[in-house]
């Protein structure tokens, strides 16, 4: 009879172990879901970032080449104005 209490007992330390087991690994699990979670978000929002950057960027290029244009155009009028007046 102490042989079979011992062994019923050993059952049990090994079905509780395995449950503990089994819980730790489903929450290992979860924790890993919210973190590729995170991950997913954090990275859509550098994506995010850099797409607007690169537009800001892209936008200023365009008013530098606009202005450098408008530039161009003012100092060939001046440039004319001036010839002329020596003329």
């Amino acid at each position: 009879m102490y042989e079979s209490e011992n062994i019923e007992e050993c059952a049990k330390n090994i079905a509780d172990s395995i449950e503990k087991l089994e819980q730790e690994n489903k929450q290992l699990h979860e924790e890993k879901a919210n973190l590729l979670d995170i991950e997913a978000k954090l990275q859509a929002r550098v994506s995010e970032e850099l797409m607007a950057k690169n537009q800001e960027n892209e936008m200023l290029r365009l008013e530098i080449e606009n202005l450098k244009q408008r530039c161009e155009k003012l100092t060939q009028y001046l440039n004319k104005r001036t010839t002329n007046e020596i003329d």
